[in-house]
């Protein structure tokens, strides 16, 4: 009876202790994070462009939102007879402005870089407004004359003013 008492203490004992290992390891881990708000770096040269390569003023032959759920839902702004408007600076600073007929027009402005150590050939996009450590990241290739931007985002498909998970799609030409 006494060795059944002491191997539930044991027992006890070890599971106590083993919280306690990984509440520490947890601790300790979180501590030396170099993903403090505001510290995140961003560069205008990346690996394989910089900002400085598609910085000026750019018109989209092609903006299509997709429905992130089910990818064949999409909205075809320039199909619609809209407009997409894209105007970089060599320092990254941005505006881009959407037009959709009938609906309000949506300009966003910001700042975007890069981050090789941590992304790669990723285009991180801050919008203004946003805290420092609420980022986007984007495929970009600039290639032949035009910009091509892609990644995940939101957007409104039903203009009843919330926002769904999107992939977005934008191919640019200089203007």
């Amino acid at each position: 009876m006494k060795r059944k008492i002491f191997f539930k203490k044991l027992k006890n004992s070890k599971s106590i202790v083993l919280t306690l290992i990984l509440t520490l390891s947890t601790v300790v881990f979180s501590g030396c994070s170099s993903d403090d708000e505001g510290s995140f770096e961003i560069s205008v040269n990346g690996p394989v462009i910089s900002v400085s390569d598609f910085s000026g003023n750019w018109n989209a032959t092609e903006g299509i939102f997709r429905v992130a759920a089910t990818p064949n839902v999409l909205i075809d702004v320039i199909a619609l007879g809209g407009s997409i408007t894209f105007n970089v600076q060599s320092d990254g600073r941005f505006t881009i402005t959407i037009k959709i007929p009938d609906r309000s027009d949506e300009t966003y402005s910001g700042r975007l870089g890069f981050n090789a150590e941590e992304y790669g050939n990723a285009l991180i996009v801050l919008f203004d407004g946003d805290a420092a450590d609420d980022y986007e990241l984007f495929n970009v290739l600039l290639e032949g004359g035009e910009l091509i931007i892609a990644g995940p985002s939101t957007f409104d498909f039903d203009d009843n003013g919330i926002e769904e998970e999107a992939i977005l799609d934008f191919v640019f030409e200089r203007s």
